[in-house]
């Protein structure tokens, strides 16, 4: 059997004829059930996916679903919101998508940014989230449809040098 290629050549041309493993999961977030998550997203991928491109993944999903966890039930702080994440294993990386119903996501978070302003030896306890993200992922992306938060990227196999 010969593989499908990607239908878009400009696209980096990605086979997708080898089954690849394959991650669904629907949360509340709360942070137990965000660690139980990833420790379930290591298990899934760990036979086939390098333990650089696994401990990327780990730290983005963290900082996503953490963020989600702790600013995204707003004024309803009784109603956690719910995630639902999604990850497909293929030759160019892993592509996630996670979506959920929490508040806004901030419209600066997606601005490109640089490490925040180290002076002295106070280091802020917060700030780096998005840019790890950022220098983390490729083809980062995020909309809000109906009352919910989609956000798509892709953590490539191999970090590029540089």
């Amino acid at each position: 059997m010969t593989p499908e290629v990607n239908p878009h050549p400009g696209r980096q041309g990605c086979a997708l004829g080898r089954p690849r493993p394959m991650f669904h999961r629907v949360l509340t977030a709360e942070p137990g059930h965000v660690r139980e998550t990833l420790a379930a997203v290591r298990a899934r991928f760990q036979a086939e996916v390098g333990t650089d491109a696994i401990g990327r993944l780990e730290l983005v999903l963290a900082e996503v679903m953490n963020n989600v966890t702790e600013h995204g039930a707003g004024d309803r702080p009784r109603a956690a919101p719910v995630i639902h994440l999604c990850i497909v294993s293929h030759d160019c990386g892993l592509a996630c998508a996670l979506t959920d119903d929490g508040r806004r996501l901030p419209v600066d978070c997606l601005l490109p940014r640089g490490l925040p302003q180290l002076t002295g030896e106070d280091l802020p306890e917060g700030g780096f989230g998005w840019y790890l993200i950022q220098d983390l992922t490729q083809e980062l992306c995020y909309y809000r449809e109906d009352r919910r938060n989609f956000l798509a990227f892709r953590i490539p196999l191999m970090r590029d040098a540089g």
